[in-house]
């Protein structure tokens, strides 16, 4: 499993939604956990988006989707 990173836009390598591009917001102020947000556009124009309640249901998250990630460092 990759590294998760929080705030940072990665590209999907491996796994479910390969090519995409994913984006975890710590929404801990407002809901008291993670949102996961994916999209085909970098802009993140549209796409999909996941809540867990805490990081171990969030490494859970990412064990299942088989993500391998690219955490893009220029955004």
């Amino acid at each position: 499993m990759s590294e998760i990173r929080v705030g940072v836009i990665g590209k999907i390598l491996q796994g479910e939604e390969k090519g995409f591009f994913v984006k975890v917001i710590d929404d801990s102020d407002s809901t008291g956990g993670y949102l996961i947000l994916t999209s085909e556009e970098k802009s993140f124009g549209s796409g999909f988006d996941g809540w867990v309640k805490n990081r171990e249901d969030l490494e859970g998250y990412f064990r299942e989707a088989g993500w391998k990630i690219d955490w893009l460092l220029m955004q």
